[in-house]
């Protein structure tokens, strides 16, 4: 039978056609390997543009000149989501604003001892490189009141990350790219022409790499070509490079990958065109798929699918303008109270005086409302500062024409408190533009009222509240009246998404409880007061209930809430205290809070002759005492401190002027 030999053979030579396709496949096997994990790889490359530059024209990425603004030339980049970052909290750094993005958390300057970060050097060895001073950085961090751990991004990924820039251009960039220990793990030096090839090149490596933009043309250039090389699955983060400039800073900052165009935002800021710096690491991170580390405060940055370069630049603009605007404005508001007061004494002696005495005060309770109209209105700085001081004062004389004494606070006042509500539950556009706002510039809150509101709002609202209550007798439902009116602001201030203030909230509570322990008939019980007592408290706890259940997803939540036991506590409550001691001994603030204490005790002690214009009202005395609890007890539940004792007691000086401004004592006759 010739069939079994030459079945036998067939078996025989089986394996070795199987071995020849198997060899023939192998390449396409390995191409198709090879193009899934291309397709699987994910990357970050974050690359830092310089400052302005000069106009080149017939740019390949755009067809059209580059703009001088490094805000301008990012939304000139097809597909990229813009916006501004919060470079760090309160005094700006350029290398603290780097730190802060390694680190994904961050507290203020003069919590750090020493405040300044020292000076590192990026120093290359074989294949990338490590910071000379690195070990300063970090014990620099570690006296900071926070868990703060400089590198913790590129600690994060695996593999670590790499840098690339230009040869003769020096930069602080590559911080943002260190580890723990300070090292890059490969960095590549060379000509503006290779920069956009070099990034790629690591990208297929690390992912993570930080890049340099040269400046002039060539960065555009860079930019252009790493645009166009972007994959769907790499992130492109292009932001200003935080320059070397001591005022505050909102850095430009634009993102490819999130979505197609819009504008950025997060939780962290809750406003729309403006992030964070410490957002950055969350974002990488999360696209990378890498848990967050638990010292992480910073969170993702989300696009918004509308494209407002135009507003987002305004915003900008103000708020560069509101911190030189602030002061100038105030004391010529003062200022103008004085001329009046003289001019109306030549004109009418005691009269006049009365009379300048009352308006100016009615003014001074104007104001606030007066800084909404001018952050809506955004003049420049000498109409906006008639716009406060003639309308103020228009205001003030005809609530006086108008409204009979004693009761003209309460107008401005209502006034107040309701356009204040109103703008915060919109999200508050205005106030965050006004020159009292918080001032999202400083990094400290990018939304809601700011400490200086915090103390004057509550303080006008009491001594308003006062006003209207004139001539009635204390009960409990005058009492009832003050701690409701005293809840919906606690409300309004502390929720997550209107105020976001947790200071706040215990402020209000603390000085309404004392206006509404003094509206109760006769001797309060023990228990009243242990209530009142613990009034700050239960609003924050009530604050918290709220939060959690709204899904608020405020700083409050994050950093008391969602805390890691009683250490993270502690640490919120030493720095609280830490920063308000440092606010006390700075420049004449200790004066400045002495002359506050001293006149708070001095209206206690001669309370009987301060009201006697109208003979101890119990409404009046509820307001003033309620005012200057607030100054007294916020400068205890917040780190600004003294500051908030100043301006409540301010006000609460100025509820005294205006009584004391009787008219029926204008032409000298003892009452």
């Amino acid at each position: 039978m010739e069939f079994k030999p030459r079945l036998a053979a067939r078996r025989a030579a089986l394996p070795a056609l199987v071995a020849v396709a198997c060899l023939l496949a192998a390449p396409a096997l390995a191409a198709a390997s090879s193009q899934g994990s291309a397709e699987d790889h994910r990357s970050v490359l974050i690359a830092f543009i310089p400052g302005s530059t000069s106009t080149v024209s017939g740019l390949p990425f755009t067809g059209q000149p580059a703009n001088g603004s490094p805000f301008e030339r990012l939304t000139a980049q097809p597909g990229m989501a813009i916006g501004l970052s919060s470079a760090v909290q309160g005094r700006y750094n350029g290398v603290q604003a780097l730190l802060d993005i390694s680190q994904g958390t961050r507290v203020s300057l003069s919590t750090y001892d020493p405040q300044k970060p020292n000076p590192v050097v990026l120093v290359p060895d074989r294949r990338g490189g490590y910071f000379q001073g690195w070990m300063e950085i970090n014990e620099r961090a570690d006296s900071a009141p926070a868990n703060i751990q400089p590198g913790l991004l590129a600690q994060s990924i695996p593999g670590g990350s790499a840098y690339a820039s230009v040869t003769g251009e020096g930069q602080l960039d590559p911080i943002a790219a260190a580890d723990r220990a300070g090292r890059i793990e490969r960095v590549s030096v060379g000509s503006a022409s290779s920069l956009a090839a070099r990034a790629q090149a690591l990208l297929a490596r690390k992912a993570l790499v930080v890049v340099s933009l040269p400046s002039g043309a060539a960065g555009d250039v860079a930019l252009g070509r790493m645009v166009r090389a972007r994959s769907r699955n790499e992130l492109l983060i292009v932001m200003r490079s935080p320059p070397t400039k001591r005022f505050a800073q909102l850095l430009p900052i634009g993102i490819a990958g999130l979505g197609d165009g819009g504008t950025l935002t997060s939780s962290t800021t809750h406003l729309d065109g403006v992030v964070a710096g410490i957002d950055l690491l969350p974002t990488v991170l999360d696209w990378l798929k890498i848990d967050v580390p638990e010292a992480v405060s910073g969170q993702p940055i989300t696009v918004l699918p509308i494209d407002d370069a135009a507003s987002v630049l305004s915003l900008k603009g103000r708020l560069q303008v509101v911190g030189e605007r602030r002061f100038p404005a105030l004391w010529s508001l003062l200022g103008a109270w004085v001329v009046l007061l003289l001019c109306a004494m030549l004109a009418a002696d005691r009269r006049g005086m009365r009379w300048a005495m009352r308006t100016g005060a009615l003014a001074v309770f104007w104001l606030p409302s007066m800084l909404l109209l001018t952050a809506a209105l955004a003049p420049s700085m000498t109409v906006e500062v008639l716009i406060i001081v003639v309308g103020s004062f228009l205001l003030g004389g005809l609530t006086d024409r108008f409204v009979g004494w004693p009761r003209g606070p309460a107008l401005p006042a209502a006034v107040a408190i309701a356009a204040y509500l109103v703008d915060l539950a919109f999200g508050s556009p205005l106030v965050i533009r006004s020159l009292l706002g918080p001032n999202p510039l400083f990094g400290s809150r990018f939304y809601g009222i700011g400490n200086e509101l915090e103390a004057t709002l509550p303080a006008i609202a009491l001594i308003g509240l006062g006003a209207f209550w004139y001539g009635r007798e204390q009960s409990s439902r005058a009492a009832a009246i003050f701690a409701g009116c005293g809840l919906v602001l606690a409300a309004a201030i502390g929720s997550a998404r209107l105020g976001a203030d947790v200071g706040g909230v215990m402020t209000v509570a603390a000085g309404f409880a004392v206006a509404s322990l003094l509206m109760l008939a006769g001797r309060p019980a023990p228990k009243t007061i242990v209530l009142a007592v613990l009034a700050p408290l239960g609003a924050l706890a009530l604050l918290a209930a709220v939060d959690l259940l709204s899904g608020g997803d405020s700083h409050f939540t994050r950093t008391v809430l969602q805390a890691d036991g009683s250490g993270a506590w502690w640490e919120i409550f030493t720095r609280r205290f830490e920063l308000a001691g440092r606010g006390l001994i700075r420049g004449l603030m200790p004066l400045a809070t002495l002359v506050a204490l001293l006149a708070i005790a001095l209206g206690l002690l001669r309370r009987d002759r301060l009201l006697a214009p109208v003979d101890g009202d119990s409404g009046w005395r509820a307001g003033l005492a309620g005012a200057a609890a607030v100054g007294f007890f916020g400068a205890l539940f917040n780190d600004s401190g003294p500051m908030l004792l100043l301006f409540a007691t301010f006000i609460a000086i100025c509820g005294v002027v205006y009584l004391r401004g009787d008219p029926r004592l204008a032409d000298g006759a003892p009452r």
